[in-house]
């Protein structure tokens, strides 16, 4: 079995995961190496390592500094450590390069996207037994810490930045426009399928945007090896196959996707689009 072939095999049972057992950081990492097929993953490892002692050091310190263990001393802890300390920042010179959302890339450069930020700062945070969750932020990734009924989003990307509700309205405004308002739907944490789902539709989109269509195909590939039971990324592959000329297996995949959803206006929408490739093959 070849190196890449065994990252495959680990990706699908990833797919037979209770969700609370996928370790997130560990997925980024394989999901890097598959880009990266001769990377030394353990060099990773050690350095996850290092931001994982550091922060639990540096919580100890503000600890008796601050009066005990709280949200915001949790938060002070990682922006010391995450963004002072080890540099992690976000990318806004070069936004749109690949290299940001690749884990890897992203450990060497100390930059990234707010998803690939939050993976990792989830990650130490958890290791340290804290209580971290991603939020699924419109357009802009999140990360939410609580403790005793304390909550605080963080945003890894600016620096482990705590956000109040004037910083959310204006993240919110800038990415759905002026008239947008903030909503409790965006404050859910999401699980951890849902994030790395988050992570490979930064891919695939960036894909799409250069026309590389079989490129990203193999992105939805993987994300279905993730999450095997998420009927939407169906409806992917019909679109991307479409667009490389290959109609019938996109109508088979539409056809899963329309006994699946629930939602009539998806599935109407949906049908309009199989008659359309039906209609181009006759």
């Amino acid at each position: 079995m070849t190196g890449n072939q065994k990252k495959v095999t680990e990706l699908e049972s990833v797919g037979h995961c209770h969700d609370k057992d996928i370790n997130i950081f560990e997925v980024s990492l394989i999901l890097a190496a598959l880009a990266k097929p001769n990377i030394d993953i353990d060099h990773y490892h050690a350095q996850s390592r290092k931001i994982i002692d550091d922060l639990g050091k540096n919580f100890e310190i503000l600890c008796g500094k601050m009066n005990g263990d709280t949200a915001r001393v949790q938060a002070a802890a990682l922006e010391k450590t995450f963004a002072i300390e080890h540099g992690f920042l976000g990318d806004d010179i070069h936004y749109d390069d690949l290299k940001n959302i690749n884990m890897c890339d992203a450990m060497d450069r100390r930059l990234g996207l707010p998803i690939t930020l939050c993976i990792l700062a989830i990650h130490v945070c958890r290791a340290n037994g804290w209580n971290a969750e991603g939020v699924n932020f419109p357009g802009h990734f999140l990360m939410r810490l609580e403790k005793d009924g304390e909550r605080i989003l963080i945003d890894p990307f600016q620096g482990c930045k705590i956000l109040d509700a004037k910083d959310l309205r204006i993240i919110l405004k800038r990415i759905l426009g002026a008239g947008a308002e903030l909503s409790a739907d965006y404050y859910v944490p999401c699980s951890n399928r849902e994030i790395l789902l988050r992570l490979q539709n930064n891919i695939k989109y960036r894909l799409i945007d250069v026309l590389d269509y079989e490129g990203a195909l193999a992105c939805v590939e993987t994300m279905t090896q993730i999450a095997p039971d998420d009927y939407r990324l169906s409806l992917d592959k019909a679109v991307l196959l479409s667009r490389l000329d290959q109609p019938i297996a996109a109508i088979g995949y539409l056809e899963h996707y329309i006994t699946r959803v629930t939602n009539p206006k998806d599935r109407m929408d949906a049908e309009d689009f199989m008659r359309q490739l039906q209609n181009s093959i006759n």
